[in-house]
């Protein structure tokens, strides 16, 4: 139940009273039970039972225990902490985890996806289903995901091709058809639906109608979402003239030449509150976005479980 790192930098006492708040404010050690003697778990983590009565201690003057005599520490009911210092100290040990987690070169999905896991795991409940939506970008697979989780009426996680890996649990993955082989060798354990997306048609219009001697200007959030986009636009309008983009991630500084120099601009919805104030009112542009057919969200319906 309580384990020591003897590797830690972290001194001894100072892990047992972490893993003996977690196991007080988890319930595994209720209101009015008694805790181990000293001697006992110093027996069972190898420490000396000097240690342990420190931890004990220092968890006394929290509030959490209380010390009677000849019975020992028993759990001691309290008064939660107000909201504000909840948040205050959680903030706290969030900042130092995320800084450990950075350090340790984790990306911004990895993270999210470790916390997720734990917290499922330290609280017992998942969904029935994972369901995932996979996409050339974090970008469109987020904008795709919440497209099918309003039609479903499901949570559906959007993830990068390029971070498959960690979603070795999701029961399933829905993709574009062109990327259902590659989910399967990623991920051979899990059914992978295809689904039918485009983009929306008034984009495309309008990049078709762009001449070989103009400029297309492209906008998105995250940088790792202007090459499939570019890609696809082209392939879908013919378009084959200039092509100059940037993304919310470089700020705002690089976003004014690409406003003055594209004849249209075409940026992606969560662009649209940054950009829209920095455009003048003679500006041609547009917003894509991926589209998921009828028929694709019909047969999602009848296929993944409720």
């Amino acid at each position: 139940m309580i384990t020591i790192d003897r590797a830690s930098n972290v001194p001894v006492h100072e892990q047992l009273v972490e893993q003996l708040r977690y196991l007080i404010a988890s319930g595994q050690f209720k209101i009015d039970e008694t805790l181990p003697s000293t001697r006992a778990l110093a027996r069972q983590t190898g420490v000396s039972f000097h240690t342990v009565r420190k931890a004990y201690q220092q968890l006394e003057q929290e509030g959490l225990l209380e010390a009677r005599i000849g019975s020992g520490f028993r759990v001691k009911e309290r008064a939660p902490l107000g909201k504000s210092e909840r948040i205050e100290r959680g903030a706290s040990i969030v900042q130092e985890a995320l800084q450990k987690l950075i350090g340790l070169g984790l990306q911004e999905a990895e993270v999210e996806y470790l916390f997720q896991e734990q917290l499922e795991m330290l609280t017992g409940e998942r969904p029935g289903h994972k369901l995932i939506f996979a996409g050339r970008s974090r970008e469109m697979a987020a904008l795709c995901a919440e497209q099918i989780a309003m039609g479903l009426q499901q949570a559906i996680e959007p993830v990068a091709l390029g971070d498959l890996e960690m979603h070795q649990d999701a029961d399933f993955v829905l993709t574009r058809f062109a990327e259902v082989q590659h989910v399967m060798e990623v991920l051979p354990r899990t059914d992978v639906l295809g689904v039918v997306v485009f983009l929306a048609p008034e984009a495309l219009e309008q990049v078709a109608r762009l001449l070989p001697h103009q400029t297309l200007g492209v906008v998105t959030r995250y940088s790792d979402a202007i090459p499939p986009l570019t890609s696809e636009l082209r392939a879908q309008t013919g378009f084959k003239g200039q092509a100059i983009a940037t993304s919310l991630e470089a700020g705002t500084g690089p976003l004014r030449p690409i406003i003055e120099q594209a004849d249209l601009l075409i940026y992606t919805p969560p662009c649209r509150r940054r950009l829209l104030p920095l455009l003048a009112p003679n500006r041609k542009h547009v917003v894509v976005a991926p589209v998921i057919t009828r028929d694709s969200l019909e047969r999602l319906r009848q296929v993944v479980p409720g």
